[in-house]
């Protein structure tokens, strides 16, 4: 049965306080009998059960139980073959007998509920116990709890019975109650008894094995012919004195010594009897307890009668799925009686704790997950169909154009850009274009970023919102992500959808002065507006900082297709300036010069730069009379300043920061005056009256009744156009003037420059943009067209939307990666608080964990049932303080901007710290019990501190 060669077994070994408890000990057991290991304290013989048992771990040597190593499967063992009595009795307080009893059928893999319940009956019917089936272990005395504890043992009717100290906490009378019971056991089974009680020893055992040092010293025979004691329980009626009354009504004996008179009535009426007893010294005889009246009087073979045993109906268990006792239902059932129904002070702390723990993480997450919303915006900040190449090597350009618009590039636009790129472009869209109130300055915009591209993308996109037919240079498309941009960002009640956009203003940067509203939003899946062809034009060409190159119908003058008017900003650059008919290449594209401006700002001084000759006052009217000069005076005025709106216009192409030329061609205010004599300006008032030009004689005698020029209207008009005026992008140095046609390819391509403007035009142009409509087949493009021209030391060939990510990832990196570790400390400082938390409410539940241990339940089950409460006390306290917790902040985060600067919590980052909380709470939960199940069942009943 048994067999046990050469086992050693240590405690502390290795260390200066070894102790060898269990030494090179052999033994052969037999299949029946009472054996018992006997010894005084300390001697190994409780730890040496234990190893049998496989509540403990040995170090050497082999122990086998019916040929099998208690080493392996030591749970499936101990269920098949072995039932335990515990000196503690080891019963769970919390089931009743029956649960108790009941779960050693159990943890053999029984299901069927008739067949536990009839064996149950019988194993409790055998120990005297059939009647306490339905009470909890602590409402019973010590010895009735040990014979539940020896029913648990024998119920599954195993072969060996191990008892450890089975009297060591009863009385006299209930020992040798519990020794006759194992005594009968033993007929048919191996009791193997640890006692350190001789005359118990001597009495009952067939075989007694003594141990010294956990060493064997000897094996002798016992008696094995019992012990009698009389039990103090029991009350024998033939040793007191007897009183008897009768009457026809009542029957009335008194046993005992005479007392104080006892007043005691008997009440019967409708058929119930009452008694009182005037006395409170009552004990009541009912047959549920242990005190027996019995007649006659002692004898001491009586003591030794046996009681009725059977174990014939209790066959022997075969089962499968040893060591599980706990399946979900149940698992669900007493973990919710347990942890949610209990009303103690402990569980209700527990669960205050808990609740306010999960509304801490989730609060902390929301604050730290800015870094998050950082990444998330990072991501979000530039457009992921746009590339930039590099034009440093002037072949890139030609490279770029021959891909535009095939398909095996999938390039479908292409634009200057004009400096190292790291993201979409700033957009402002102003509120305050169409609203009639003042509006605070942090709400006078909605600034968002987005990449600014040609309308013709937008041909066959769906029109959200608005529609297409507007002046094209008037108003823009935006994409439906800057929309939701938008709508996200406004703090405007009244801004709710996409109709409320049309309309807004956008002032994309440089765009000469041009405010564009919303035409209308196109499905586009992209952060980006939509320009007409030519202010697609303007926009990149003076973002690239060539803004020296302008259209010459800003100017009114119709230039041909492959004409351009140089302008030389003084006299000064004449020299460096390209002829008239010579070819230039401006971003190579070539064109003839047709025309060479020369800006001034006084009259005299641009017809000499200009080279056109005026005579002066005595050769114009040289060889007249007085007579005749007179009378002609103003008409050489008229001959001289015949050019002034030319030169007004050419002020305006080389403007100075003067309004005046502004005034005159854009807002169509006649301020030639101020360019020349006051004089001629009273003489056409005068020919405006009279129909000729006064004579000089005449304008000299009437000075004072002549109008005059008023100069302070003048600067009246001045005051009320200035705002406008220093709003819009002046441009100090024109360089050049091309036709429209001409603008719009130099904004798409980049090559050399004339070396006579190279100073001005395209100096920090370096970048073209490039939309796809295939990012990753643009990309595997570029890379085999472009991908063997070297990076230089500052910039990259080839920009794609993954190095942008980079780049804009790198200018926060520090600061995302700061709270990003911020939220990671403090979610382990939370994890390590929850648990010691879960670790504590473990402590008051050692000695369940060590009985669950100690009568087979695997540690796999344990952990399931551990695992199925954690989850139940997470979904009602950790589960509640987080959905109370993120009902508040999502309630905040509508209530003003600024709480959405402090907070971030999207739904699906509230479901990720929901997982989080689970985790936590789960592993919490099971963590210190994992580590409780790494000691052994004896180290866990010896109350190992956790």
């Amino acid at each position: 049965m048994i067999s046990i060669k050469n086992l050693h077994k240590f405690f502390n070994r290795g260390k200066q306080n070894e102790i060898h408890v269990i030494n090179d000990v052999s033994l052969d057991l037999p299949e029946s009998g009472m054996t018992a290991i006997f010894g005084k304290s300390g001697c190994g013989k409780t730890t040496l059960l234990n190893v049998i048992g496989g509540l403990d771990s040995f170090a050497d040597g082999s122990l086998t139980i019916e040929g099998q190593s208690i080493g392996k499967n030591t749970d499936e063992i101990r269920n098949k073959y072995i039932g335990y009595i515990f000196q503690n009795y080891n019963l769970n307080s919390s089931d009743t007998c029956f649960d108790n009893v009941a779960s050693a059928l159990r943890l053999c893999g029984m299901r069927d509920e008739d067949e536990i319940k009839r064996r149950v009956d019988i194993a409790l019917k055998n120990v005297g116990m059939e009647k306490y089936g339905r009470r909890t272990p602590d409402t019973l005395s010590g010895g009735q709890q040990q014979r539940i504890a020896i029913a648990r043992a024998i119920v599954k009717n195993p072969p060996i019975i191990l008892a450890d100290e089975p009297t060591g906490n009863l009385d006299e009378a209930n020992t040798i109650m519990i020794m006759d019971l194992l005594r009968e056991i033993s007929r048919d089974h191996l009791v193997l008894l640890v006692t350190h009680e001789e005359n118990l020893v001597d009495a009952y055992c067939n075989r007694i094995i003594e141990l010294s040092d956990g060493r064997i010293i000897s094996v002798r025979e016992g008696s094995a012919s019992g012990y009698s004691a009389r039990s103090k329980q029991d009350i024998y009626l033939g040793e007191l004195t007897k009183t008897e009354i009768k009457t026809d009504e009542i029957s009335l004996e008194y046993y005992g010594e005479k007392t104080e008179p006892i007043d005691l009535k008997i009440v019967n009426k409708d058929g119930r009897l009452y008694l009182k007893l005037g006395t409170d010294r009552v004990h009541i005889i009912d047959g549920t307890g242990e005190v027996r009246l019995i007649d006659g009087v002692y004898h001491e073979r009586e003591s030794k009668e046996n009681t009725p045993f059977d174990m014939s109906s209790l066959p022997t268990i075969s089962g499968e799925k040893f060591g599980r006792l706990f399946d979900l239902k149940s698992s669900v059932k007493s973990s919710y009686r347990r942890t949610i129904k209990a009303h103690s002070k402990g569980n209700k702390a527990l669960r205050t704790m808990l609740r306010l723990f999960a509304a801490v993480t989730v609060l902390i997450s929301a604050v730290f997950g800015s870094a998050i919303g950082q990444i998330l915006d990072a991501s979000d900040s530039y457009n992921h169909n746009t590339f930039y190449v590099s034009c440093e090597d002037e072949s890139v350009s030609d490279i770029i154009h021959s891909g535009l618009g095939k398909s095996d590039s999938a390039i479908d636009f292409v634009s200057i850009y004009g400096y190292y790129p790291d993201g979409d472009d700033y957009l402002d869209f102003k509120l305050s274009a169409f609203e009639t109130f003042s509006l605070p300055s942090y709400s006078s915009g909605l600034n968002t970023h987005g990449v600014v591209l040609d309308m013709s993308l937008t041909e066959g996109l769906e029109i959200l919102a608005g529609s297409r037919d507007f002046p094209s240079d008037e108003y823009i498309l935006i994409g439906d992500k800057v929309a939701d941009h938008l709508l996200e960002i406004t703090s405007l009640g009244y801004m709710t959808d996409y109709t409320d956009l049309i309309g807004l203003t956008c002032t994309a940067y440089n765009l000469n002065g041009k405010s564009l509203r919303v035409g209308g939003i196109v499905k586009s899946g992209e952060y980006a507006i939509y320009l007409d062809e030519m202010t697609m034009a303007r926009y990149a060409l003076m973002k690239g900082d060539d803004a020296h190159l302008r259209p010459a119908s800003d100017y009114g003058i119709q230039l041909a297709e492959g004409q351009v008017i140089i302008v030389a900003p003084d006299s000064g650059s004449l020299s460096s300036a390209p002829k008239l008919g010579d070819s230039i290449a401006i971003h190579g594209h070539s064109m003839n010069v047709s025309e060479i401006k020369v800006g001034s700002d006084f009259y005299d001084e641009w017809l000499l730069l200009n080279n056109i000759t005026k005579l002066s006052r005595d050769e114009y009217f040289g060889g007249m009379s007085e007579a005749e000069i007179n009378e002609k005076y103003f008409e050489y005025d008229e001959y001289y300043y015949d050019r002034l709106d030319s030169f007004i216009r050419d002020c305006y192409i080389i403007p100075r920061g003067n309004i005046t030329p502004w005034l005159y061609v854009v807002k169509g205010v006649d301020v030639k005056p101020v360019y020349y004599s006051t004089d001629y300006y009273l003489a056409l008032e005068y020919k405006a009256k009279n129909g000729r030009y006064p004579t000089l004689a005449e304008y000299e005698s009437s000075l004072a009744s002549l109008p005059g020029f008023d100069y302070n209207a003048y600067y009246r008009m001045i005051d009320m156009y200035q705002d406008e005026f220093y709003s819009h992008d002046e441009i100090y140095y024109t360089t050049a003037l091309v036709s429209d046609s001409d603008y719009i390819k130099i904004s798409k391509l980049y090559g050399k420059n004339h070396a006579s403007i190279s100073e001005y035009v395209g100096y920090y142009t370096r970048y073209l943009v490039v939309h796809s409509s295939d990012p990753a087949v643009t990309e595997a493009w570029l890379t085999e067209k472009i991908g063997h021209i070297p990076d230089g030391e500052y910039y990259k060939t080839i920009v794609t939307p993954d190095d942008i990510m980079d780049e804009v990832i790198s200018d926060q990196s520090e600061t995302i990666t700061g709270t990003l570790i911020a939220l990671v400390a403090i979610l382990c400082v939370m994890a390590v608080c929850m648990y010691f938390i879960m670790r504590a409410s473990l402590m008051s539940r050692i000695r369940e964990v060590g009985i669950y241990r100690a009568i087979g339940v695997s540690k796999k089950n344990i952990l399931f049932r551990f695992g199925v409460e954690s989850a139940l006390l997470s979904l009602f306290t950790v589960i509640v303080g987080y959905l109370a917790t993120s009902v508040f902040i999502w309630l905040s985060l509508g209530l003003s901007p600024m709480v959405e600067d402090i907070l971030f919590y999207p739904p699906w980052y509230a479901l990720i710290v929901l997982v989080i909380l689970g985790v936590m709470s789960l592993v919490s939960g099971l963590l210190p019990v994992i580590g409780l199940l790494g000691k052994t069942p004896s180290e866990i009943l010896a109350k190992y501190d956790v």
